[in-house]
């Protein structure tokens, strides 16, 4: 029996790899969506796989024809799905495509500033060797490196520092990694960022500065004796 696009995907979200594999035997259109006169998404059977993080299906459909790189009616590709729903075996995948790694969500974040700001190393290591924009910004000015120090990511952090991440790099509030890891006690972060070049004197919009930042923090003592050891004055 013939199923129709909807319950093909509808078969996709539940992960029903044998009812999805047999449909596409029977011909079903790899590249279906979901959209109706209601909706206007229209989220592909590979963007719902790439959701739910079933990579067997996600497999099967793109042997079928799947366009991964296709997009939905809010500029959503499978590969945006699969970082924000923290798949890494799935954004591997679908990065093995050769997709567009350049996409952004609504919040002008791209899959290198999400993977930075879950930790996710090798695939930002992947994402930089595709050539993804190490120095590109959101909507609120924050790059993958703040994402990753914000997030307390160390390993993550240290690999897009040597990749040329800029540490003194402001988002819009004016708010630096540096002086974000002092707000939150991290001294790891704080001596990292500081191996590195960057600079304890900027002041955010609100006139605070990383030692200032520091005293506030719940290591505020630590925190604040290491800021002066590296030269920050009172």
């Amino acid at each position: 029996m013939t199923v129709t696009a909807r319950e093909f995907i509808f078969a996709v979200i539940k992960g029903d790899t044998v009812a999805v594999e047999q449909e596409l035997a029977n011909g079903m259109d790899p590249n279906v969506t979901d959209q109706t006169p209601q909706t206007t998404d229209g989220n592909t059977a590979l963007m719902w796989a790439a959701t739910e993080g079933y990579l067997e299906i996600a497999q099967l459909l793109v042997r079928h024809g799947a366009d991964a790189d296709a997009t939905n009616g809010t500029q959503y590709s499978a590969l945006m799905f699969a970082v924000e729903s923290d798949h890494p075996a799935m954004v591997n995948f679908i990065l093995d495509q050769n997709v567009n790694i350049r996409v952004r969500n609504p919040y002008g974040e791209t899959p290198l500033m999400i993977m930075a700001r879950q930790g996710q190393t090798d695939i930002a290591k992947r994402l930089l060797t595709m050539g993804a924009d190490l120095h590109a910004t959101n909507k609120i000015g924050d790059t993958a490196l703040y994402l990753a120090a914000e997030r307390g990511h160390l390993y993550t952090a240290k690999a897009l520092l040597d990749r040329g991440a800029t540490p003194n790099t402001a988002n819009l509030g004016g708010w630096t990694p540096l002086m974000m890891s002092a707000a939150q006690g991290n001294l790891e972060m704080m001596s990292l960022l500081l191996e590195q070049g960057a600079d304890f004197r900027p002041r955010n919009r609100w006139g605070a500065t990383a030692l200032s930042a520091a005293k506030d923090s719940y290591r505020a003592r630590q925190a604040s004796e290491l800021l002066l050891r590296a030269g920050a004055t009172e």
